[in-house]
Order: C-alpha cells, then structure tokens, then sequence
C-alpha cells in the first residue's frame, strides 16, 4: 500500500461530492504526518499528478482539489465517478 492510498478510500467511500478536511485529519486518515512543503506550498496539492504522485490518491477516485488552505485545510471536489480506476491497481 502507497503511503496516501488511506486517504484515496476514504475520499472513495466518503460517497461526498465536496469534502473538507483538516491538516490533522489528513494525518490522521493516512497515518503519518504531511510533508512540510505540504503546509508551505500548493503546489503540493496539484491535480496534476504526473509531476506530484500524491495527487492520484484524490484523482483515481475522481476528485481534485479546489480549496486549500495551507496548513489548515483542503477540499476535494468530485468530478467523475472513477471507482473503476481504483479497482484495477
């Protein structure tokens, strides 16, 4: 299991089409702490995931993300139902 792949069925089976989460709950959810550039920089937080990885915990399960307020919060959106996706790794 990747290091986000907690966070990805969460937001999975969180069933929300927009959700917020806490810094702290993030961590929690994924079991270890967030990088610092994570708090410092949004770009951390692309959709892009193929310059930053930790962005297909979100994107495989059809979300990206659309709030973020570093070193507070993230919300992720739904965009597309993508649980497909998440089935074939």
């Amino acid at each position: 299991m990747r290091k986000y792949d907690p966070l990805m069925i969460y937001l999975d089976e969180s069933g929300k089409e927009e959700i917020t989460l806490s810094y702290e709950e993030i961590e929690k959810i994924i079991g270890d702490n967030l990088p610092n550039t994570a708090h410092r920089k949004s770009e951390w937080w692309s959709n892009n995931d193929k310059t930053h990885s930790q962005s297909s915990s979100w994107s495989d399960v059809g979300y990206k993300t659309t709030g973020i307020r570093l070193g507070e919060s993230i919300t992720f959106k739904k965009i597309c139902i993508c649980s497909e996706r998440l089935k074939q790794r």
